[in-house]
């Protein structure tokens, strides 16, 4: 089984590459920067401040750029139904399911790394450009909430995206990146079945339902779980 896994691994690996993952990631970072510097000519006060700080985090680094490299990963990476039934792997008594999941986790790597480092990006922007007098006291506003808010994104993200994509294709995958975005924008019940909503809640925005950040990771943790469980048990043997 854990051949099978590893196998998974370096097939993802090897469709998706280096060249195309890192080009991305640089694009997105430079976004993130370039964005960071227009939103820096307008502060002034505290309460200026703290609004491009949040900005930067919730709106650009894990608003735009996390899902929308997710997004791109997965459409790279395919995992319909019918191509994992044709893996030549599986044919030569290879588990399908290990081999499935190990192709989920390279993505959720990538993604892991280019999210910590738009989010420390954003973090950096939001500070440096914002005059060292003003406090900004932005309760998750440090370094490692920031890398561990990636890595629940990341693999959150790529585990709805993969079920999405191994029940109904690109369909799938399109109708949860609209939901997310539309209904994971909200903050009522609609909501909970959203990364988006959860990962703006542990970065200082409204939460759904009044959850904590604490219950905010939790969901995030939940959701995860719930569809990689969803994703083995779709994969026959």
């Amino acid at each position: 089984m854990n051949g099978d896994f590893r196998h998974g691994f370096r097939d993802a690996r090897v469709t998706l590459g280096w060249v195309w993952p890192v080009t991305s990631a640089v694009a997105a970072l430079l976004a993130v920067a370039a964005i960071g510097v227009l939103e820096a000519q307008a502060i002034g006060s505290p309460s200026r401040g703290r609004n491009n700080q949040l900005h930067l985090l919730q709106g650009v680094a894990f608003g735009l750029v996390v899902p929308l490299f997710a997004i791109a990963l997965s459409t790279r990476l395919g995992g319909r139904l019918d191509e994992l039934m044709r893996v030549a792997w599986a044919r030569y008594g290879g588990d399908r399911r290990s081999y499935a999941l190990g192709r989920q986790t390279w993505p959720m790597l990538l993604l892991s790394v280019t999210g910590a480092l738009a989010g420390a990006l954003a973090l950096g922007l939001g500070r440096a450009s914002t005059d060292p007098r003003l406090e900004l006291p932005l309760n998750v506003a440090s370094l490692w909430a920031v890398l561990g808010i990636a890595g629940l994104a990341a693999l959150c993200y790529v585990a709805c995206l993969g079920l999405a994509t191994l029940y109904a294709g690109s369909l799938g995958r399109a109708l949860f990146v609209l939901a997310d975005w539309l209904l994971g924008s909200g903050q009522s019940a609609l909501a909970l079945p959203f990364p988006r909503s959860h990962v703006r809640s542990l970065l200082g925005g409204s939460p759904v339902l009044g959850m904590n950040e604490l219950q905010a990771a939790l969901c995030l943790v939940a959701l995860t779980l719930a569809c990689t469980l969803l994703y083995a048990r779709r994969v026959p043997r």
